[in-house]
């Protein structure tokens, strides 16, 4: 009972430690060779069930299921075996043209072809192990030849680790750091185990070296996996922060802070696509030009008149806050209109106008403007609706002009 105590831990701890490689597959994405070290995990907790069944058996002294179990112990040996050579050989995988790499798995697969012949050799002749007549384990020469071969592929794979390099720097010292002394501690084992056939030394390694395992390499793996996904997403919030502030420097017009040419190009071609698919109808464009500008920039310069521009574009805003305003250039502005913006539009724009013709009087900034709704019947794009609204711009423009020659035409 005392012999089976062992694998009964070793399985217990390989369950917990290992319990989302072996059952969770969405976890595990950041160990690299995590095929290759699941079937590993899996083959340890295979062999360690059959030590423990064997430590069962020996106690009751059942020599045919004890003798099945035996055989089925060094296969599941040699299976654990061959399966740590093919895992160590994939996470080397920076040096693929590795022949220690080739050498190690090839001979893996050898010694588990010749046990696996050694074994059925002895059904007839006990050359790996027999039961005397007392019912006692007795190993035979082979089980020697077997363990320390063994032994030398973990002692070269120790030196091996310390003179290659993984496929990177982490790796590489987590090959170093781990894998070689869990050869180095295996191969000890395995020498102890020669020497005292009847302690569970192989499931004592199994235990200590899944510990190591999933402490050094799979959690460090998963950490550094982290801490790349945590400085590619910084990158891309970075990206992505400095692509807002492009696209808000493209879609802004440096000058007055309304809306560019190119964010109401971009806006216009989307009323262009609904009005294409039928499936815009409350639409409409208040198209505004800046008056006498030109005389603003000819007496006083051009700094004062980007301030007119300036105050013309707050003016607007002011009275068309429910919509977006755009600069599409020097002096002109244009305020799409839909939504509430578009139910109150006469209200809004008698307002402006009203504004205006005050400020006209009081010698202040004047701004003509023209409206225009989409016409479902007769518009086929939303440059019908704007070149109506610029029409009736330069209708109000005109209206404005004559108003101003009238009023000075009283002071004279």
């Amino acid at each position: 009972m005392s012999y089976s105590i062992i694998g009964i831990i070793s399985i217990l701890v390989q369950l917990i430690i290992n319990h989302d490689m072996l059952w969770d597959y969405s976890s595990h994405t950041a160990v690299p060779a995590r095929k290759e070290y699941r079937d590993y995990i899996i083959s340890m907790l295979l062999f360690c069930v059959t030590d423990v069944l064997w430590g069962f058996l020996n106690e009751l002294r059942l020599i045919v299921p004890l003798y099945a179990v035996t055989v089925l112990f060094f296969v599941t040996m040699m299976v654990g075996f061959l399966l740590w050579t093919r895992y160590v050989a994939a996470y080397m995988e920076g040096n693929n043209r590795s022949i220690f790499r080739r050498i190690l798995f090839i001979t893996g697969i050898v010694l588990f072809f010749c046990e696996i012949v050694i074994l059925i050799i002895n059904f007839f002749v006990p050359i790996q192990f027999r039961f005397d007549e007392n019912g006692d384990y007795r190993a035979g020469s082979a089980r020697y030849v077997t363990l320390t071969l063994q032994v030398i592929l973990f002692l070269m794979t120790f030196v091996y680790t310390f003179v290659t390099k993984a496929y990177s720097e982490q790796a590489t010292k987590r090959l170093r750091r781990s894998f070689g002394p869990f050869c180095l501690l295996m191969a000890s084992l395995i020498i102890l185990q020669l020497y005292y056939p009847m302690l569970p030394l192989y499931s004592i390694g199994y235990l200590l070296s899944s510990c190591m395992l999933h402490s050094f390499v799979v959690e460090d793996e998963r950490n550094e996996y982290r801490m790349n996904l945590e400085e590619m997403l910084g990158r891309i919030k970075q990206q992505s922060l400095e692509l807002g502030d492009v696209k808000r420097k493209i879609y802004t017009d440096p000058l007055t802070g309304v809306g560019s040419k190119q964010a109401y190009m971009d806006d216009s071609e989307k009323i262009y696509q609904r009005i294409c698919d039928g499936t815009s109808e409350n639409i409409g464009a208040v198209v505004f030009d800046v008056n006498d500008l030109k005389i603003i920039n000819d007496t006083m310069g051009h700094d004062a008149g980007d301030i007119y521009i300036y105050n013309a574009s707050m003016l607007i805003s002011e009275f068309f806050s429910k919509s977006p305003v755009y600069r599409i250039g020097g002096d002109e502005f244009v305020v799409i209109l839909e939504g509430d913006a578009f139910k109150s539009r006469t209200e809004q724009l008698t307002a402006f106008d009203r504004q205006i013709e005050n400020n006209l009087r009081s010698g202040k900034l004047v701004v003509s403007s023209g409206m225009a709704e989409y016409i479902k019947e007769t518009d086929k794009s939303y440059r019908d609706i704007f070149e109506r609204a610029d029409t009736k711009m330069y209708q109000r423009k005109k209206e404005l002009k004559d108003m101003q020659k009238m009023q000075i035409a009283k002071t004279l």
